[in-house]
């Protein structure tokens, strides 16, 4: 293997990852002209176009898409191959990129952080917090956190975290003014807050446990809501919760604060209002990795959450 052909692939996938020269300049920390002399490089090595330029934006071509796929692999290989001989009988170290949603990452992963790097003082963290999904595979991202387990590549591997329950909350003001629904039913003539990401999700699931009367139905029941607003942020219909704007279907870490204060009231506890798992996505080469594993195993242990 050419000695020059490691950096210039990491110049070129950082280059595909990007989406434009200046932005994986950026990236790397180098100035945009070194990226174009790298590419240029590449090509002339490889004896093959990798880019289609135009004076306003750079397309991929169909051998590049090749180069990209096979070298991220080769490349993400070497990493591999390079922490595991340097960390070799020794505690994690180096730096752990993670990615995932805001929402996500502030209230669940960040929280953690804490006793994680206190666990292992020699690895650093390095959080993307993004409502974009980031592609995967890609060389500047360990691990990214998501609350579904597809996958886009087949070299990707899936891990289930952990698990989060809904609530269905309102304001003690909104209460005062519309009335106390008891029962799941009730809440189809409430005004209702829901969210919305492609498509409005307006329909809740829920599992009757009637604690009251001992009395267990495991039947699966959806409540058609009438929206009153909604929002493709949660952190938006909790503030109109709040605001005493209607009944939200949330999840319990998002407003166990407020919950705690008497802001917010939840309703029909004797419900079950599901839940949604939340995984660890990684590159399947990367999972012996030692920084890898050290964050799945504090994040998979069940007193975390």
């Amino acid at each position: 293997m050419d000695k020059e052909l490691v950096p210039l692939l990491r110049v070129f996938c950082a280059v595909v990852e990007a989406g434009s020269l200046s932005a994986a300049a950026d990236r790397l920390d180098v100035q945009p002209p070194a990226v174009s002399k790298s590419l240029a490089r590449l090509e002339k090595l490889l004896g093959k176009r990798l880019f289609n330029r135009t004076t306003r934006a750079i397309e991929i071509t169909e051998v590049g898409r090749y180069v990209y796929a096979e070298g991220l692999k080769q490349l993400l290989a070497l990493e591999v191959l390079l922490e595991n001989v340097g960390t070799f009988d020794q505690a994690p170290s180096g730096t752990l990129t993670i990615t995932a949603s805001a929402n996500i990452g502030e209230y669940l992963i960040a929280p953690s952080l804490a006793d994680f790097t206190r666990q292992y003082p020699q690895l650093a963290v390095d959080l993307l917090f993004s409502n974009t999904l980031q592609r995967l595979p890609s060389q500047s991202i360990d691990v990214a956190i998501r609350s579904s387990q597809a996958l886009e590549d087949s070299t990707l591997t899936s891990r289930k975290l952990f698990e989060v329950n809904r609530v269905v909350v309102a304001s003690p003001a909104y209460l005062a003014r519309a009335g106390t629904p008891q029962e799941p039913e009730d809440i189809a003539q409430h005004a209702c807050l829901n969210f919305r990401h492609r498509e409005l999700y307006d329909q809740w699931g829920y599992i009757r446990h009637d604690v009251r009367h001992n009395v267990h139905h495991n039947a699966q029941h959806e409540l058609a809501t009438r929206t009153t607003a909604s929002a493709n942020s949660y952190a938006a219909l909790k503030t109109l919760c709040l605001t005493g704007m209607g009944v939200a279907r949330l999840f319990e870490y998002q407003v166990k604060q407020e919950l705690e204060r008497g802001e917010l009231v939840a309703l029909a506890p004797h419900v079950d209002w599901g839940r949604q798992a939340i995984h660890a996505v990684y590159h399947g080469k990367l999972a012996d990795s030692p920084k890898i594993q050290a964050f799945l195993t504090h994040f998979c242990a069940p007193d975390k959450h």
